[in-house]
């Protein structure tokens, strides 16, 4: 619902007059092609006729040249083309094979000369050089280069990351703890963030219909190469028909019919033996993959009518390394004498049930033992009699529950105390995926023309979370079974009123369905243990997920499971194109209706944090059942929520050409998103400035409270200036974009009670032993924190008055994040048709989701801190404030506000060569980039370090590198026709037998480097006594840092100098950065030999061998063993123990091509 009837017929007569008077090119992904023609004594001829038809279709579109010679064809689609030039009196020209592709404005200018006889003069178009109509940044990526360089896996978007200022998301095996684009990476995919963009807010477009899967912010149908025409990644300063993220605009353009019939029949084969073993697997993991379809298209009616189709069906088994730490035997019958590895423990584990010390500061005395070493029994209220200090925990404080969870570890069966691993494991992951389209493209009229097309992409996958069992890398990858459906449609309509004025209408439909379901989904396990409370029927139905800090795999069920969820997004748009004068001016709308059912909750059977808070280390907390943080979370009303929100984006675009030298480019968007409702109107919002719980339908309109964001206009403004001649360009813009399909889309209001119930138990840091005032004043006594205790349960809706777990607050005057992007360029040709790109590209973020931080955390003025870092309130938690605590009874609010900042600065340097040059085809890239945030998050598991918001001087203290920031990105991909063979340089008079062998061969190359991305370190042992709960879930500070821990030589067992960081003292945050280093560089070189067999003028027959990873490079992980952060409490705090990547993997492919 809108805020005002005002606002809301605003919207409405907008709309409809957009639509009526045809209202982003929102259908295919277009072109045009512009020229001017002249005499040849550079005169400019007004009224020639300028023709372009498609080569392969025959469709035909006509325009006449203005009073200056000028001529525009707009929305166009891609294709081959012919452009035909007649004027009386005047030789006919014609240029063929005029390569048009995605999104470009082809400039083609003729000079014709007077005619004693009529003849027509044809040439062969030259590929275009340099970039004179625009100022955007981007790359497209041709037929060609998605046939023919190695693909992993056969995933296209591999290929976006050859685009300057491109990189995949942080962690390829992001998976693995939950990542942002786990759902896509589960088929094998990943990702794209681009130019300090979030990996989640890239905005794919297939055939010009959303193709985004919300849940994640990855693609929803990938399509199969053998489908895609060609795609173009658009990074910076580009036309305002485009932009709904803050991020990079994806246009895949999928293959069409033509007059000829043509396809592809291929299958593509791995098998282990041909492959290396990991770093550090023991034998080499099993991967079999078996990928096989076909793709056609012809004609249904000669020049009218064309259909496509393609299938392709893939079945793998991919065994995946793991390294991990568990406890060891002895440890889990309560004797850490020795640490994991069998080395004498170093760390005194203390009793907190007995203390000694004063009673304004007690402190927790270590174990007992007798003379022989036995630990002493302890008395009904825990203390032990006095005997030697020892690391045993006697028998009666060993909780059943911890001991049965303990033992659901594996037993170590390595040890290697250097890289902090005792286990080690090769699960096998196996995904099966069948994907098809269908096409249709009909010419009407000689006006009208009609596409559409309808995709569909299935997968099921098992995806491991490191051991057998419940045992896992983290607390979002236990092992997990995940089915993905994915449907899309597209229809688009192209209607020519005049040569100079063209529309396009379109609608689509995405839907993508997930469900994912872990280890013990069913099973109910938690109640087999005995946990009190964790298991409440349906969906509450696993194992109690839990968190174990210092470096050890985490146990349970992954969050989040079982997950349902299916995305609509419905849309509509038009475009109307008018050519007048030198104008190329564009208006037009366009609505994406979404749709984010799902049916899950956070953690339905429980989740519990353990940090090593009471005894001193998280595997002696485990087992004797002592927790430092509980959550459980329950859902009332019915377990579906239905989360609504559209985005309206009216647009004009003008792109002026001033002169023949130059061309301004302005336009203006407008971001129109009422915020999210639910289907029911469950949802709240708890406003903490007036501590009203606003409730959608109660006493808030459907919104919940939460205002419109209606500044979001999104101007943008660009030149490309010749000074010399064609062969040089000077381009540079300014352009503002907005997450106006993310910033609020993925999480909701409908966390809130009376609806959503997240009940919570904090533990203090800092020496907050059972007997301190401050703890048992919260309830942090034995039997409230034990795990024996299980958790409360909600019988009825709660209460919003007097609930006293966690709340979500979203600022109800949230704005959508907001992106400004500046870039200046020059780009040259050089000799042999290699253009040359250099420049500056940068941009600026405000606004940016802040999301998951717990806004109830004391200040430095409740704890009567002048300054500095010491913003706790001293040793067991004495004094310790909760602002919002003494209004409500709240123990943590959960933020969702718009205050984050980025910065982003990068020198981007391309050389390409525009037509194959000696049967060589490169494309390279270079950038040097500084990314900065102040570590947003977006609530789908972005890895964002210890945050200190929002304390004072958040800003300063979580200011640094950002996760997605690479210092230095080299890419070069190279496709080689060798000289040799029929028809080649040498080798034209070989025999048959000779060229069959030696002749016909295609090398490709893709090769990378890249800087390592910045390392996050944080400290598990919060002993500042202030309460945060980051986005991570869990209450992590960060060390003090004395030194610079940069090692000139660094190496798996010491990648950083670790006695740079220390222990903050109790009542103390830590001062070091959010990212003070920075992870292993990245180094892959993919390359593959290709065989062609003429079989005919029409077929060959290719025979390939792809070897990724071809000099077996291991790419190690980021210090700390687990993907998330180096853990100063943590035996891997400074050691890398894992790859991200693959070793060398080998696949061999026939594909017949007709």
């Amino acid at each position: 619902m809108l805020a005002s009837k005002g606002l809301r017929v605003v919207i409405i007569a907008l709309t409809l007059s957009l639509f009526a008077f045809c209202t982003s090119v929102f259908g295919q992904a277009t072109g045009a092609i512009s020229g001017t023609v002249s005499d040849a004594s550079g005169a400019a001829i007004s009224g020639a006729k300028v023709t372009v038809t498609e080569e392969g279709t025959g469709a035909v579109r006509n325009g006449l040249t203005d009073s200056n010679g000028h001529y525009t064809l707009p929305l166009l689609g891609v294709g081959s083309y012919t452009v035909r030039v007649e004027f009386a009196g005047f030789q006919t020209s014609e240029t063929r094979g005029v390569r048009l592709q995605v999104d470009e404005q082809r400039e083609l200018d003729f000079k014709i000369v007077p005619a004693s006889v009529q003849q027509t003069v044809e040439v062969t178009a030259t590929p275009v050089a340099v970039q004179t109509a625009n100022p955007t940044l981007g790359q497209v990526i041709t037929s060609q280069q998605v046939a023919d360089l190695p693909l992993n896996g056969r995933d296209f978007v591999q290929l976006a990351t050859l685009t300057p200022g491109a990189a995949q998301e942080t962690n390829p095996n992001s998976f693995f703890n939950g990542g942002p684009s786990s759902e896509a990476s589960a088929r094998g995919s990943y990702s794209l963030s681009v130019g300090g963009s979030r990996a989640n807010s890239t905005d794919w477009l297939l055939d010009g219909n959303d193709n985004n899967e919300l849940t994640s912010g990855a693609i929803a149908i990938l399509s199969s190469i053998d489908s895609i025409q060609e795609f173009k990644v658009l990074t910076y300063n580009y036309s305002a028909e485009w932009g709904t993220r803050g991020g990079p605009t994806v246009l895949v353009t999928t293959k069409a019919g033509t007059n000829d019939l043509h396809g592809t029949v291929f299958e593509f084969l791995r098998n282990t033996d041909l492959d290396a073993r990991s770093f550090f697997a023991t034998s080499t993991e099993k991967f079999n993959l078996n990928q096989f379809g076909f793709s056609a298209g012809g004609p249904i009616k000669k020049d009218k009518v064309f259909w496509f189709g393609d299938f392709e069906q893939k079945d793998q088994r991919h065994g995946i390394p793991f390294t991990g730490l568990v406890p060891s035997l002895a440890q889990r019958t309560g004797d850490f004498t020795d640490n994991a590895f069998g080395q004498p423990n170093t760390t005194q584990l203390v009793n907190p049930y007995a203390t000694t010390g004063t009673a304004a500061n007690p402190v927790s005395a270590p174990f007992m033992c007798d003379s022989a070493g036995n630990a002493l029994p302890a008395a009904p209220d825990g203390s032990q009699a006095t005997g030697t200090p020892c690391n045993k925990i006697p028998q009666s404080l060993i909780n059943p529950i911890g001991q049965a969870l303990i033992n659901l570890y594996p037993a170590p069966n390595a040890n290697n105390a250097a890289l902090g691993y005792n286990y080690v494991s090769e699960p096998v992951r196996t995904l099966n995926e069948g994907k098809f389209d269908f096409r249709v493209d009909a010419t009407i009229s000689d006006k009208d023309s009609l596409f559409a097309r309808f995709s569909y992409d299935q997968a099921t996958s098992y995806v491991p979370g490191g051991a057998p069992g419940f045992a896992e890398q983290g607390a979002f990858a236990s092992n997990q079974n995940i089915t993905n459906h994915a449907r899309n449609v597209a229809i688009s309509e192209t209607h020519l009123f005049s040569p100079t004025t063209v529309n396009q209408i379109s609608g689509g439909f995405n839907r993508i369905f997930d469900y994912i379901t872990s280890q013990g989904t069913g099973s109910c396990y938690a109640a087999t243990l005995g946990i009190p409370g964790a298991n409440l029927g349906g969906n509450s139905c696993s194992l109690t997920s839990v968190s174990m800090e210092g470096g050890y795999w985490s146990l349970g069920d992954r969050g989040y499971t079982p997950f349902v969820g299916g995305t609509n997004v419905w849309m509509f748009a038009d475009t109307l194109d008018m050519v007048r004068g030198n104008h190329d001016i564009r208006v037009g709308g366009s609505i994406r209706a979404n749709q984010l059912n799902t049916v899950a909750v956070g953690f339905p059977s429980g989740f519990w944090v353990v940090s090593g808070l009471w005894l001193g280390e998280p595997e002696a907390d485990l087992l004797a059942g002592l927790t430092s943080l509980a959550i459980h979370d329950q859902e009332f009303d019915g377990g579906n929520t239905g989360r609504r929100w559209k985005l309206w984006r009216p647009f004009a675009q003008d792109d002026w050409k001033v002169t023949k030298n130059l061309t301004l480019n302005l336009g203006l968007a407008w971001a129109l998103v009422p915020p999210i409702t639910e289907a029911h109107n469950r949802q709240a919002d708890f406003d903490p400035a007036t501590g009203q719980f606003l409730i959608a339908g109660q006493n808030a309109g459907s919104w919940a409270g939460v205002h419109m964001d209606k500044t979001a206009l999104e101007p943008r403004v660009g030149l490309a200036w010749k000074p010399f001649n064609s062969n040089t360009v000077f381009r540079g813009g300014y352009s503002i974009y907005h997450d106006s399909s993310w910033n609020q889309g993925a999480q909701g209001l409908w966390q809130n009670p009376p609806y959503y119930a997240e009940s919570d138990q904090f533990a203090f840091g800092g020496n907050c032993t059972f007997s301190t005032a401050a703890c048992a004043t919260r309830g942090l006594t034995p039997t409230a924190i034990s795990m024996s205790s299980g958790f409360p349960v909600f019988t009825a809706p709660p209460n919003p008055s007097d609930f006293t777990g966690t709340i979500l607050a979203q600022d109800t005057n949230f704005r959508q994040g907001r992106i400004q992007q500046f870039n200046f360029n020059m780009e040259q040709e050089l000799p042999g048709q290699i253009v040359l790109t250099a420049g500056y590209a940068g941009s600026r973020g405000s606004h940016i989701l802040e999301y998951g931080n717990n806004i109830n955390v004391g200040s430095p003025a409740a704890c009567g801190v002048a300054s500095g870092y010491t913003l706790g309130c001293g040793p067991g938690g004495t004094g310790f404030s909760e602002p919002y605590l003494s209004t409500f009874p709240y123990s943590t609010i959960s933020n969702v506000y718009d205050n984050g900042l980025a910065h982003y600065n990068s020198l981007q340097v391309k050389a390409e060569t525009k037509s194959a040059r000696h049967g060589i085809y490169a494309l390279i890239g270079y950038t040097y980039s500084r990314a900065h945030d102040t570590g947003f998050s977006d609530g789908l598991g972005s890895i964002i370090g210890a945050t200190y918001f929002p304390l004072p001087g958040w800003q300063t203290l979580d200011w640094g590198l950002s996760q997605i920031n690479l210092n230095h990105n080299f890419t070069a991909s190279i496709i080689y026709d060798l000289p040799f063979g029929k028809g080649r340089t040498w080798g034209n008079n070989w025999n048959a037998a000779t060229n069959a062998v030696f002749g016909g061969w295609e090398v490709t190359v893709i090769e990378k480097a890249t800087s390592g991305f910045p390392v996050f370190v944080i400290d598990s042992n919060n002993t500042s006594g202030v309460n945060f709960v980051n986005a991570n879930g869990a209450a992590e500070i960060r060390p003090n840092q004395t030194c610079n821990p940069v090692l000139s030589n660094p190496s798996l067992s010491e990648w950083f100098n670790a006695a740079c960081f220390s222990q903050p003292a109790a009542g103390e945050l830590g001062n070091a950065s959010r990212t003070p280093l920075s992870g292993p560089d990245f180094v892959n070189t993919d390359f593959s030999a290709m065989k062609h067999f003429a079989m005919s003028e029409r077929a060959h027959l290719d025979l390939r061998a792809e070897f990724f990873n071809l000099f077996n490079h291991p790419q190690f992980g980021a210090p700390g063993g687990n993907g998330v952060g180096a853990d100063f409490n943590s035996p891997t705090f400074a050691t890398v123990n894992y790859t991200v990547n693959n070793p060398r993997v080998v696949q061999f492919g026939l594909k017949l091509v007709f």
